[in-house]
């Protein structure tokens, strides 16, 4: 094989792994996990170098290679970028966390988010959907905002579950949380190592318009 048909080959490599490389960071960007994110600074920190290497040789060639990269050359040396959460979506919220006061304690004691079900210490278990995502400065009920009862910004995202129960079952059960009646919805803020939980009983519609009697109770908890 000579050098001239040996070059194209090695050039198509070089760009394979380049792509590669960036659905890896595509893949990557998507999620937020605090595992992902380690693993991604480790892989960052020894693939700079060739990620770099290839960036520079695509810019070697004719018809404006070099834009191509100029993004994914840009990510890579951004030091400082963190991943976030896209506007108006919820941060992720998964693993244990345990009562920020003793209130929380004697209540429900601890917290496990498996999936989308709530499991508290004293035994009771919440299965729940996804329902929609209120600010901090939206009314629970007459007069009363999410911010102002969770000591929380105007601006915070307060991530509204559906309490729901298998196909199989007649109704939502009671539970403790809400005396004789069955909760409806869950009201969580994620902020750092702290989660707050504000819980309603079902059949009201959380809103300005909401009876001040239909909340259930509100806890915080602090990851582990």
């Amino acid at each position: 094989m000579s050098a001239a048909s040996a070059n194209p080959q090695t050039a198509m490599k070089r760009l394979a792994g380049a792509l590669s490389f960036v659905c890896l960071v595509l893949f990557l960007l998507a999620i937020e996990q605090k595992q992902t994110v380690a693993a991604w600074e480790a892989l960052r920190a020894g693939a700079d170098p060739v990620v770099r290497g290839v960036a520079d040789w695509v810019g070697t060639l004719p018809g404006g290679g070099a834009d191509g990269l100029e993004g994914l050359k840009t990510a890579v040396a951004d030091e400082a970028r963190p991943l976030a959460a896209e506007p108006g979506s919820a941060a992720v919220l998964a693993g244990e966390y345990g009562p920020a006061d003793e209130i929380t304690r004697a209540a429900v004691g601890a917290l496990t988010v498996v999936g989308a079900e709530l499991r508290f210490e004293n035994g009771e278990r919440l299965r729940t959907r996804p329902l929609r995502i209120a600010a901090g400065h939206d009314a629970f009920a007459p007069g009363q905002t999410f911010a102002a009862r969770l000591d929380a910004p105007a601006d915070a995202q307060i991530e509204l579950r559906a309490v729901v129960t298998p196909e199989t079952a007649p109704a939502t059960p009671p539970t403790g949380l809400c005396g004789e009646d069955a909760a409806g919805t869950a009201a969580l803020l994620h902020r750092g190592a702290r989660v707050d939980l504000m819980l309603f009983r079902a059949g009201v519609a959380v809103g300005p318009a909401a009876s001040p009697t239909a909340l259930c109770g509100v806890w915080s908890f602090t990851a582990r």
